[in-house]
């Protein structure tokens, strides 16, 4: 009985130093206590990483600038910008998005299916957020980043949720209630008065901020260079080419339709243009693709004689920095006679590369 005894005591003082440590690491389930307090930790750190939008909305923006006062700032001079979206797996990063969709005044809209019946809390939200995406630029160094200026640079959208009010210009996004969370199938009830929030692609509830870190960044300019008619110039691995193009009125014919058009309105109305000015762009890189810039000649177009653009970009692996070229050119005048010949011709261009490395805006630096 002794024996016994001491086999006993032996055993629980050895056990009692593992359960100390478990109960500490958050291993062993007392109510969720240790886990609860690791979460809400987590939570706070995520928190400072995303800024929240203060209305809801539906559009990742990504590429755009950050105002503090107005949010993303469209700039409809710049080119689309390629995304990539991701589901996301991390439970923190869940439980934030879920929480800002709540207080932006969503409603998740798929009910708990037949499968989540006995499950947690927690894993009922996981299975309501499995549309959960993290949007980015496929090319980060396709975001028009400028000095002392944030951009959006990803976005974290709720698929299952909707947004509605009741006013009568109200638009609603609605998943079935029976669905699948992650295959839902969205559709938007667009209201008589306005476009109010959604287009069907879910709530963005948070963005993520960057901006040039100045310390990194390197600038070299070219100067100004005049661009004279079936001449070339070549500077920093790029050859510029300017040419007048035209075709015969009532041709049934149109301009080249790979044309990078200087402003929105020639594009707009590029099929009715049959004389343009060209600036052809050829990089001495194999690598790197050829471009066509074009000012409308006829009819002119007015407030159409500037352009400027980023023209390559890349990542340099091994310094980590984003590496890019833009190029601005402006038409000072530019004529030509009733039989479409060219009459005045006077234009510069100018050619800048950029090498910069990025980092993160948080909240608290918006304040």
């Amino acid at each position: 009985m002794l024996k016994t005894y001491s086999r006993k005591r032996i055993l629980f003082s050895a056990l009692l130093p593992v359960s100390a440590y478990l109960l500490l690491s958050g291993c062993v389930s007392t109510g969720g206590s240790a886990m609860d307090t690791h979460k809400k930790g987590m939570e706070s750190v995520t928190d400072e990483e995303y800024v929240v939008p203060k209305n809801p909305i539906d559009r990742h923006s990504i590429g755009c600038a950050w105002s503090k006062q107005f949010g993303p700032v469209e700039d409809p001079g710049v080119a689309d910008i390629r995304v990539k979206k991701e589901k996301s797996f991390s439970g923190v990063q869940q439980d934030f998005a879920y929480n800002r969709g709540i207080a932006l005044g969503g409603t998740p809209t798929v009910a708990p299916v037949q499968a989540e019946i006995g499950l947690q809390g927690g894993s009922v939200e996981k299975s309501k957020l499995a549309g959960l995406e993290i949007i980015t630029p496929v090319n980060i160094g396709d975001v028009p980043f400028e000095p002392e200026v944030p951009y959006i640079t990803e976005a974290l959208r709720l698929a299952n949720f909707r947004i509605s009010d009741e006013k009568s210009n109200k638009a609603q996004l609605n998943v079935g209630a029976g669905s699948v969370a992650g295959n839902a199938v969205a559709t938007a009830e667009i209201g008589s008065q306005a476009r109010r929030g959604t287009e069907g692609d879910g709530l963005v509830v948070a963005y993520r901020l960057n901006k040039i870190d100045m310390n990194t960044y390197k600038k070299q300019d070219t100067g100004s260079m005049k661009l004279d008619l079936n001449k070339s110039e070549e500077r920093t691995g790029m050859i510029v080419r300017t040419k007048y193009q035209t075709i015969e009125p009532g041709a049934s014919k149109s301009l080249p339709r790979n044309l990078v058009w200087a402003c929105a309105r020639a594009d707009a109305m590029s099929r009715d243009i049959v004389a343009a000015w060209l600036v052809e762009l050829k990089s001495t890189d194999p690598k790197r693709k050829s471009l066509t810039i074009a000012f409308p000649a006829h009819p002119k177009v007015d407030d159409c004689s500037n352009y400027s653009s980023v023209i390559f970009s890349k990542i340099n692996p091994v310094t980590d920095k984003i590496e890019r070229q833009k190029i601005t050119v402006t038409v000072i005048d530019g004529e030509v006679t009733d039989s479409l010949k060219p009459k005045v011709w006077d234009a510069r261009a100018s050619l800048v590369d950029e090498s910069f490395k990025i980092r993160p805006v948080k909240p608290f630096d918006l304040q």
